[in-house]
């Protein structure tokens, strides 16, 4: 594909704009789109939803990041591959829209050996610690 050079106005009339723009590589795959009046760009939709940047597909951010608002992560799974967790919070809430009593707490990988646990069982009404040949995916009853 060839880019040809556009001419200064030209380029300026087109990007400064007061209607929404849509780049597609065919009539069903919207690719990028800039909602002028509602100020947002959707990234694989042209329908951006409430949001300022609104991507359909997967996505990666490379470099550093700072987020100074709050952080909702939905999905089954999150998984932080980090060297060092740092939490300021003196109180970590887990288990918090569980449907029903379950055991609750921290398993540790131990690799090729049993995964070790402290735990507060719901049957016994105390914490307990242990080890499981669980990996805790699963888990909602600990028994040894």
């Amino acid at each position: 594909m060839a880019l040809n050079r556009i001419s200064g106005d030209i380029l300026e009339s087109t990007l400064i704009r007061s209607t929404d723009l849509t780049f597609t590589n065919t009539a069903d795959n919207k690719l990028l789109h800039i909602d002028v009046d509602g100020q947002r760009i959707g990234v694989g939709t042209d329908t951006p939803g409430n949001f300022a940047l609104d991507v359909n597909g997967n996505m990666r951010v490379q470099g550093n990041q700072t987020i100074t608002g709050d952080l909702t992560v939905q999905g089954t799974t999150t998984t932080i591959d980090s060297q060092q967790l740092v939490v300021e919070d003196n109180i970590i809430t887990i288990n918090e829209n569980s449907s029903g009593d379950t055991d609750a707490g921290i398993m540790i990988n131990r690799t090729a050996e049993n995964n070790a646990l402290f735990i507060w069982d719901e049957t016994l009404d105390k914490f307990r610690f242990g080890t499981t040949t669980q990996d805790g995916s699963t888990v909602t009853d600990y028994s040894n």
